[in-house]
């Protein structure tokens, strides 16, 4: 069973790298002038690592396991880590693999342009099982992970299925936020595979609505995508943007309205979104206010630039009292 003795401890599996934020220059061709130039910003990324962050802003006592590069920005994620009070003891650092970095390149219209690098041998998609210590699964108080690291048939992808398994056999709950990837319209059949594995160990399922669930299920109508995979044990959980987010438990619809903001970056929103949920049920909220702080903290987060601008517990609670 998990501990419940002390303050809760979440434990989030994945990636983490770096977010190059490049801002386009406006160029006037005529005179061969660069204007509104802005210096290029590095800020810790990762869609785990970035879950990860954003509940211990919350409060949330949380650790990280996952593979970096014994590099620069390996580095610098572990400096941010540090700095950011999320335990790092599970980290592993392999001087075989790369720490990602994903150059973001924005227009003078807001439209984003990401570009991952290095293109192989990262750290994310490497987690040996043997390296992994298992005791710290069965002392968390919640598991979490992204399908970006079991995007490829790497060891990433087979030990987050093992570790799910452990971990939901010791009665931890656990979560998945989809984050698929789908390629010309098309979801690789055994990643569809291995995803729809790890969802038998998953108690909560987070997807971005009908971008996602449609394809582990495709229907004419994607809410019955969804309904696919809800049952009385798991809960699917459809992030809609501007339109809030519902969950389905059973047969139950839990719906719970969005918190109208002026929206200045949606990069990392469901990561954000999944901290906001996951704090919530461990603080003993039931669903539809479990959501709604969701809702809360995604909204806080896509009114600043970047995929770490998630709130502390101070400032989430201001941004509920209108301050």
């Amino acid at each position: 069973m998990p501990n419940t003795t002390q303050s809760p401890n979440v434990l989030v599996i994945g990636d983490a790298g770096v977010d190059i934020i490049v801002h386009l220059p406006k160029i006037q061709y005529e005179s061969s002038k660069v204007t509104d130039f802005k210096e290029p910003t590095i800020v810790g990324g990762g869609t785990s690592a970035n879950t990860a962050v954003a509940l211990k802003r919350l409060g949330v006592n949380t650790s990280f396991l996952g593979t970096i590069g014994d590099d620069a920005h390996g580095k610098y994620v572990m400096d941010e880590f540090q700095n950011e009070g999320v335990n790092i003891d599970q980290v592993i650092v392999d001087p075989q693999v790369h720490t990602f970095s994903i150059f973001a390149f924005i227009d003078e219209f807001g439209e984003r342009y990401p570009y991952v690098w290095p293109k192989k041998d990262l750290g994310f998609q490497k987690l040996d099982l043997d390296q992994v210590n298992v005791e710290a699964i069965r002392h968390a108080s919640w598991v979490h992970s992204s399908g970006i690291s079991m995007m490829d048939d790497t060891s990433s992808r087979h030990s987050i299925i093992e570790i799910f398994r452990i971990a939901h056999h010791e009665g931890i709950p656990t979560s998945l936020d989809l984050n698929l990837r789908v390629m010309d319209g098309e979801l690789d059949p055994d990643y569809k595979q291995a995803i729809i594995e790890v969802m038998n160990y998953c108690d909560y399922v987070l997807g971005s609505g009908e971008d996602e669930f449609y394809y582990l299920d495709p229907q004419e109508n994607w809410l019955d995508s969804v309904k696919t995979f809800a049952s009385n044990d798991r809960t699917i959980i459809a992030r809609m943007g501007d339109e809030g987010s519902f969950a389905i438990q059973g047969s139950s619809v839990i719906k719970s309205a969005a918190y109208p903001v002026q929206v200045v970056d949606t990069l990392g929103a469901g990561d954000t979104y999944n901290a906001g949920f996951i704090a919530a049920r461990l603080s003993g909220e039931n669903i539809q206010d479990s959501l709604s702080q969701a809702n809360a903290v995604a909204a806080y987060s896509v009114s600043k630039e970047g995929a770490r601008s998630s709130p502390t517990g101070d400032e989430l609670e201001r941004f509920l009292s209108g301050e």
